[in-house]
């Protein structure tokens, strides 16, 4: 096939699939929009401005999770405008394979998948913790959140030495859902976010209300100590938790308990919907996360199979442009059309649920995460290539 004619296909779909995704991100933005001013109308206070800024913020990465379809979308539009007017029954006519006719379209979805996850992922998951952020301060209010650095786990809760305060929990490491803490130090803020005291402990566990504290050492600051210690402590608003300094200079005990309680409001799931999801990690951040997630005590399999995902990002590209083209390479005259076009959607979809079910098996461990991650792209390359050899196969 002649490079002109593989440059016209391939900037004809190129064309298709910035049309559909830029009316897909007007829809989600739309969406977004409509749910959060409902949002905002029950809570009240937030004006519009910040809620179309979360809206717009939140759209990247939800297109970034429907890209494929839209590839396969593209796909389908591209080539059977092709064969209504005629230009692939030509193509076809002229001695160019199906194949070939199909390559340029294909190569341009790899690439698209391969840029997906090198510049659009890391820009997708900054907008989405910006959004997560904006979300929480506008809706939620300063309740729990959890950071996992080199320095261990740090988890802020609401409640503290007085009402409106707040406390910053750090621990060493942790149990795989964050219900047991060792080497744990809490430290509690009032409501003007100043250090006013300190526990530290040697084991915290979470019970119904409360933190259970094991061999408790309480201090209390008075006003110069509280100063002494703030120094190195960033003010309970900020979202860089791991910014708190557990080594400052310490003030002299007050009151050893061998077990104390501590009120908390925070439950199980509530401390693993904190964690930061998979979707707001940068893809060149992961692999670091994971290895701060594992060292701190915590599974990784979401994040492990995410990465994974994303790694198989240009297969699946791939896969979904043949999907889409297969359906729609016939003459219309033949007709059909509107059938094909209905076959490539219900297989859109059925990717979908395959993907679903697969990432449900990898992150509950059942089945590997390899597996769980790349046995849907090459699921649909290889429906694909079925499709495309019984139609050159006539």
């Amino acid at each position: 096939m002649s490079w002109t004619l593989t440059r016209y296909i391939g900037a004809r779909f190129v064309s298709t699939l910035g049309l559909v995704f830029l009316t897909a991100c007007l829809v989600v933005f739309l969406g977004n929009l409509i749910e959060l001013l409902r949002e905002a109308g029950e809570a009240g206070g937030v004006g519009f401005a910040r809620v179309a800024a979360i809206a717009a913020l939140k759209a990247p990465t939800i297109a970034l999770v429907a890209l494929p379809f839209m590839v396969m979308l593209a796909a389908l539009a591209c080539y059977a405008r092709l064969a209504r007017s005629s230009e692939l029954v030509v193509t076809r006519a002229a001695g160019v394979s199906a194949w070939a006719a199909l390559a340029p379209a294909v190569l341009v979805a790899f690439a698209t998948g391969f840029l997906s996850v090198t510049l659009f992922n890391p820009l997708a998951a900054a907008t989405a913790s910006r959004a997560e952020t904006l979300e929480a301060r506008s809706f939620d209010g300063r309740t729990g959140r959890i950071s996992v650095s080199a320095e261990g786990l740090w988890l802020r809760q609401g409640g503290g030495a007085e009402p409106g305060g707040q406390t910053v929990v750090h621990a060493r490491s942790a149990n795989a859902d964050a219900t047991e803490l060792r080497h744990v130090t809490l430290f509690s803020f009032n409501r003007d976010g100043d250090l006013v005291g300190r526990i530290n402990a040697k084991n915290a566990r979470l019970s119904p209300g409360a933190w259970l504290l094991t061999d408790a050492l309480t201090r209390r600051l008075d006003e110069r100590e509280a100063t002494a210690d703030a120094d190195t402590l960033p003010a309970p608003e900020t979202d860089d938790a791991s910014a708190l300094e557990v080594d400052g200079p310490r003030a002299p005990p007050e009151r050893f308990d061998p077990s104390l309680e501590v009120p908390t409001e925070l439950t199980r799931e509530q401390i693993l919907e904190s964690f930061e999801k998979p979707e707001a990690i940068s893809f060149w951040a992961l692999p670091g996360f994971i290895r701060t997630l594992e060292d701190a005590g915590f599974s990784a399999l979401r994040h492990r199979l995410h990465w994974q995902a994303q790694l198989a990002s240009p297969l699946l590209f791939a896969g979904m442009c043949m999907v889409g083209a297969s359906f729609a390479m016939r003459h219309h005259r033949q007709g059909g059309l509107g059938f094909m076009a209905l076959g490539a959607v219900l297989a859109g979809f059925g990717f979908y649920a395959l993907t679903d079910i697969a990432k449900a098996l990898g992150a509950s461990g059942a089945v590997p995460t390899l597996l769980a991650a790349w046995v849907p792209p090459s699921a649909a390359v290889l429906l694909a290539a079925a499709l495309l050899l019984h139609l050159e196969d006539g």
